[in-house]
């Protein structure tokens, strides 16, 4: 019996061969050899041309790939990125929570992925992996970590990713669909937006009602006793984040002034870090968010009409009190049952959520269906579980607090920005001030009377 011959390459593009159809209706093949002795084996297209542009560009690859850097798997890759724990835009080491938030979404990216080398990265594969998403804004999240992640190769002293291959995900780079399965939870709001205003500005329903924030204080206090009426009307007043309000010690807190201020103030120079882990070592603190300390306002009277720094100073009295019983070492102001910090995901199930229930703050209930990545099989499993959607989230009193300033006190972004430490004016002014009104106002004005006369 006569072996059968092995086709014959039509060309070769460099390290590339092209082979022609073994059939009518098939594809051309393209097959070479890689840096590190494996061979590849891969469709061509439907003509002769596209085979072999795409021929070429599987050589220019390979000629870049100069070292072993370039045959470096993407998981070996990821592992390293992350030991590094630098930004590849600043040079400047991730926070905790940054480095656990990468690690998610560029995991997910890199899922199916891992075993790829460096110089297999291309657009298709890119897309391939941004894809790997349940949601557009997943995919949105994806492309981020794999934009920092190419640069961070590219920057690398011996680079793993080449320029043009760093150049693959420029910003405003159209988006893949969602190749996964995923229910986008419902909006908090669904309201028209007025000519002229912000998509970000917050609407007064955006926060809590003084009636709403009394029904949660009571709720809370019925839990946890007096400091749970407190939490609330803090919150609302003085606009502290949760990570900033719930690490406060007695303190923090001045009543009467300090060396730094001579009126009543809150010290924000801490918040719970979202990343740490039990027994970390530094403790469960990071500074807040961009590493901006500030000195909070400490009101006489809540919005509420509660005696809000008369409550602050009975529970400084108690934090103390706790501290020397040995049951709060810290003489925090809003300790967990232990007397430590809270965890947000316990503090969100165990205490909040059942007190948003009791006081009647509105809560959307929906089924999210998602596709889970099984690491065991490398294969995703549809799912559908119950889930709930608080519409003011407790981040919902920092909106209050900054319509406190603005609406009663008559606070600019200068100032809103100081005592609430957002991390620019444009963001306050987006956020708070840009209501349409103003636009719309001044314009009638101008039509108020007519055209001018003309004589």
């Amino acid at each position: 019996m006569t072996a059968r011959r092995r086709p014959e390459p039509v060309t070769c593009v460099g390290r590339v061969a092209v082979f022609a159809p073994a059939r009518d209706g098939a594809y051309w093949r393209l097959r070479w050899t890689g840096l590190d002795g494996a061979r590849a084996d891969t469709s061509g297209g439907r003509d002769q041309q596209a085979a072999e542009a795409k021929a070429r560009g599987i050589d220019a690859r390979l000629a870049r790939a100069a070292g072993q850097q370039s045959t470096t798997t993407l998981g070996e890759l990821f592992d390293l990125y992350l030991s590094q724990g630098r930004s590849p835009y600043t040079e400047r080491s991730w926070r905790r929570s940054t480095r656990n938030q990468i690690e998610d979404n560029l995991g997910r990216s890199l899922r199916g992925h891992r075993h790829r080398a460096a110089m297999d990265v291309t657009r298709e594969l890119l897309d391939q992996m941004r894809a790997q998403a349940g949601t557009p804004q997943m995919v949105r999240i994806n492309t981020t970590a794999l934009r920092a992640f190419l640069l961070w190769g590219y920057r690398h002293s011996p680079s793993y990713f080449t320029s043009a291959q760093a150049e693959l995900l420029p910003p405003r780079v159209v988006m893949p669909a969602p190749a996964l399965k995923g229910t986008p939870a419902p909006t908090r709001r669904a309201m028209a937006r007025r000519v002229g205003q912000a998509d970000s500005y917050v609407h007064e329903e955006d926060a809590p009602s003084a009636a709403q924030v009394q029904a949660l204080a009571r709720s809370l206090e019925q839990r946890v006793g007096p400091w749970g009426a407190l939490a609330p009307e803090l919150a609302a007043n003085c606009g502290p984040r949760w990570g900033e309000q719930f690490q406060l010690r007695a303190d923090d807190a001045h009543l009467d002034g300090c060396s730094e201020a001579e009126r009543a103030h809150i010290h924000i120079d801490w918040a719970i870090d979202p990343g740490a882990v039990a027994g970390a070592a530094g403790g469960r603190r990071s500074r807040p968010k961009g590493n901006k300390t500030r000195i909070a306002p400490l009101p006489r009277t809540s919005f509420t009409g509660a005696a809000l720094r008369d409550m602050v100073g009975t529970r400084i009295q108690a934090a103390l009190a706790e501290q020397r019983a040995g049951t709060n070492s810290e003489a925090l102001l809003f300790p967990a049952p232990r007397g430590g910090l809270w965890w947000h995901t316990g503090f969100e199930a165990d205490l909040f959520r059942p007190a948003m229930v009791d006081a009647g703050w509105p809560l959307r209930v929906w089924a999210e269906e998602r596709d889970v990545w099984d690491p065991d099989t490398a294969t995703y499993t549809r799912r559908t579980r119950p889930r709930t959607l608080a519409v003011l989230p407790w981040h919902a009193h920092r909106h209050r607090f900054a319509r406190i300033a603005i609406d009663t006190f008559g606070a600019d972004p200068g100032v809103l920005m100081a005592l609430g430490g957002w991390e620019n004016e444009l963001t306050v002014v987006h956020r708070y001030y840009r209501t349409g009104r103003e636009h719309t106002e001044r314009g009638l004005a101008l039509f108020e009377d007519g055209p001018p006369h003309r004589g």
